[in-house]
């Protein structure tokens, strides 16, 4: 018989964490959370699941929770693992659904929508098993690479996202981990080295004169992204779909447009060495095979010392830089944390 795990990330996010265990309490087989909350929060969220049997595991706070996604998918024993954030409601279908057990794919795709039931797209890394997933990066917003494309799960059985009061910060915080491990520059110069029309035209963009050549490169990322999870990853519509799915796709691309712009323009500000500095640890940072590698968050005595030794006297932020930093210039990852 097929089993389910869900397994969550809290930061400061008590109500989601809890309500979605009152929703799915009897739908799944076991129920697993990684808290990296503030001390405070965290104390708070442990009497509010005396009442539950919940695996409750503490970490520290790294900006995001991508970089925690190998020490949480190793706490997990069913074969099937939902994974839903704390701004993210199961509908009563997907309940259902989850509740019934009758998985035919390894990997599934599910169809988000808003508060006023308007489409938002199809999200990944959602319901999967353990043997489908190719490797665990912790790489913003990729953090797992799968082995085969997603299948989609049923519209009825959709997920209601709830808008974030903190998105604004939360998106500063993306620019800043955007430059560690992705920055723009190392990816345009890729993009410039590719052969044919690809290459030609971010040779030709990336040297026009600034703001026109981060707005014309960020416009072709951004277009690109959308071009690529729409139609590729499958993650949008399919092709009989489109007349619906129009302002979905506007809104998409619009979306993955503004991001760019903004990770272009963060980026570009910065002096000349951060730069240098942040694209070196990019480098480094794809060469040994995603972040959680690089930092040796695949090992549960690091990733627990490193949670014993933090004191909670920073954002989750800094203390990301502080480890990718110190990992940079001792080439080896911290054992504690480094004050």
């Amino acid at each position: 018989m097929q089993t389910v795990s869900l397994l969550m990330f809290n930061r400061n996010e008590n109500e989601g964490i809890i309500r979605n265990i009152k929703l799915l309490k009897d739908a799944v087989d076991e129920i697993v959370i990684v808290d990296n909350s503030d001390p405070e929060k965290y104390e708070q969220l442990k009497k509010s699941l005396k009442l539950f049997n919940i695996k409750l595991f503490r970490t520290l706070s790294l900006g995001c929770q991508e970089p925690l996604f190998y020490y949480g998918i190793s706490k997990v024993s069913s074969e099937y693992i939902l994974h839903l954030d704390a701004d993210e409601e199961p509908s009563k279908e997907l309940i259902k659904k989850i509740k019934e057990k009758n998985f035919l794919y390894n990997f599934y795709t599910i169809l988000s929508k808003d508060e006023k039931s308007e489409p938002l797209g199809y999200k990944s890394m959602v319901l999967f098993t353990k043997s489908s997933i190719k490797e665990i990066t912790g790489i913003l917003h990729m953090g797992i690479e799968f082995k085969e494309k997603p299948k989609k799960f049923p519209q009825e059985a959709y997920m209601i996202h709830h808008e974030k009061e903190t998105r604004k910060s939360i998106n500063k915080n993306y620019m800043e981990i955007e430059s560690y491990v992705r920055p723009i520059k190392a990816y345009i110069n890729y993009l410039k080295k590719k052969r044919g029309f690809i290459g030609d035209l971010f040779s030709f963009t990336y040297n026009l004169p600034k703001p026109i050549n981060v707005y014309l490169t960020a416009f072709g990322i951004g277009c690109g992204r959308s071009i690529f999870n729409i139609f590729v990853l499958q993650c949008g519509p399919s092709y009989r779909e489109y007349t619906h799915w129009i302002p979905y796709i506007i809104r998409y691309s619009m979306g993955q447009i503004k991001y760019s712009i903004n990770v272009m323009k963060f980026f570009s500000s910065l002096p000349k060495k951060e730069q240098e500095l942040r694209t070196e640890i990019a480098r480094e940072i794809q060469e040994c095979g995603g972040v959680i590698k690089y930092l040796g968050l695949n090992k549960d005595y690091i990733m627990e010392n490193l949670t014993k030794t933090f004191k909670w006297d920073m954002s989750g932020l800094e203390a990301f830089r502080k480890l990718l930093l110190y990992r940079h210039f001792h080439k080896k990852p911290a054992y504690k944390f480094p004050y």
